[in-house]
């Protein structure tokens, strides 16, 4: 017996995961050399390879937005979506394991400085992509089913904000922890 998502929950997913990768193509692209610089601090790759990787994954981003838009490439996208998510999770890690616990995240905007909460929040977006490429069930959406997906799409968009918020705050606690002289 396979499981079969509804279209509305697809149709959800796919909304809260393009409004993500939209917000995140805005801002990088209103200060695209601050992006290759954050590309660079976390030292996965070589310094001079930074500039190319940056164009990389915002060309990528760019893609899975389109992809998302579509339903005959919804799926493709969302696949695509979930990589970069994991992939960006990973660096996080990556940096975090190796002390370097005061670089950007490279999410774009105001930058968040990387956490173990912005990994969780990375693992929870790829779950959330993942229902985008889950059976579908046979259901055709009404205009209100498609009024409702509108306004659940704007609430997760609250809810992201919330949880940046507060992991923004939990980052600033630490940094004000760190310079106590307690």
């Amino acid at each position: 017996m396979t499981l079969a998502i509804d279209p509305f929950v697809h149709v959800v997913a796919a909304g809260a995961i393009a409004v993500v990768f939209a917000r995140a193509i805005l801002e990088k692209s209103s200060d695209f050399v601050v992006y290759a610089a954050t590309l660079r601090d976390y030292r996965l790759i070589p310094e001079s390879l930074a500039p190319f990787a940056a164009v990389c994954l915002f060309v990528a981003e760019i893609s899975v937005l389109a992809a998302l838009a579509l339903p005959e490439t919804r799926a493709a996208g969302a696949i695509v979506a979930m990589a970069l998510l994991a992939l960006y999770g990973l660096a996080m890690a990556l940096a975090l394991a190796a002390g370097r616990e005061e670089i950007e995240c490279g999410c774009g905007g105001q930058g968040q400085i990387v956490s173990w909460a912005l990994v969780a929040r990375n693992a929870a977006l790829i779950a959330i992509a993942a229902l985008v490429v889950a059976p579908q069930a046979s259901r055709a959406l009404s205009a209100f089913d498609l009024a409702q997906a509108v306004c659940a799409i704007l609430v997760f968009c609250l809810a992201l904000a919330i949880v940046e918020k507060t992991i923004e705050s939990q980052a600033a606690v630490r940094r004000l922890r760190a310079q106590s002289f307690l």
